[in-house]
């Protein structure tokens, strides 16, 4: 006898009103859940990418702090700035190696951390130019992500390693566009986007000159590394490692059947 069935027996017309019309809202909520999950479904790959992109995040920011100088790494209110020393080092070298050794640029010098080439503006190398926060990103998604576990321990390393030296090649770039003094038009344009007011002075050439770099370092190069090859990463693991695997196991499954 159907719960329903039931319900019609008993003789209390308005408990019985009151389950019947529950029931039914049960029904049209159900039906309207399994209308959202089959319209989500198709995306649901997609969406938990991005959740987990910004869980990271929250916890990043919650967590990770610079002091009052971008060369502090604060963690949790510790300063752990001294555990990115070999790091940072490691980077300067890579990318002095690849400027000036490789590429051939004999005016592009090195001295510790810092970087520069001849009459434009010295940088140093910090922790954020290491990309440190991408790798440990990139780690979380696909820790959390979909998909076989024994492959992810192959899959996570090799592109950890394609991340680092893609910020090398991406720090090369960015010196060897500004080795050149920024150009006029730049002037106008930095009034307005870092709210600064040139006055033709050292100290204005100076401060524009690091803005020059940081339109590249901070803005437009960060988010071609953030969107672009964590995504691509993401990308092909996707589509070339998890739902392949996904189907082979669904028909080595059905096989058994």
């Amino acid at each position: 006898m159907s719960y329903f069935f039931y319900l019609k027996k008993v003789n209390y017309p308005y408990f019985n009103n009151f389950a019947v019309n529950t029931y039914i809202m049960e029904i049209r909520a159900s039906q309207n859940i399994n209308k959202l999950y089959k319209k989500v479904e198709p995306f649901k790959d997609i969406i938990w990418f991005l959740s987990l992109f910004l869980i990271f995040e929250f916890i990043w920011k919650l967590c990770v702090h610079q002091g009052e100088d971008e060369r502090i790494l604060l963690v949790l209110g510790k300063d752990l700035t001294s555990y990115t020393d070999g790091i940072c080092l490691w980077t300067a070298k890579s990318v002095h190696w690849f400027v000036h050794d490789l590429l051939g640029y004999s005016d592009f010098y090195l001295n510790g951390i810092t970087l520069q080439f001849k009459d434009s503006i010295p940088i140093d190398i910090i922790w954020g130019c290491t990309g440190l926060k991408q790798l440990f990103m990139f780690a979380f998604i696909l820790i959390f992500y979909f998909g076989p576990r024994k492959k992810k321990y192959w899959y996570i390393p090799m592109s950890l390693v394609i991340l680092v030296l893609i910020n090398i090649l991406r720090l090369s770039i960015i010196f060897i566009i500004i080795k050149d003094p920024f150009p006029e038009w730049f002037i106008s344009f930095n009034e307005w986007y870092n709210n600064r007011t040139w006055n033709n002075s050292a100290a204005s050439y100076v401060q524009f000159y690091k803005d020059w770099f940081n339109v590249f370092h901070r803005d437009i190069f960060t988010w071609i590394y953030y969107d672009g090859v964590i995504f691509i990463l993401w990308l092909i693991w996707e589509e070339k490692i998890r739902k392949p695997y996904a189907r082979l196991n669904k028909s080595n499954n059905a096989g058994k059947v």
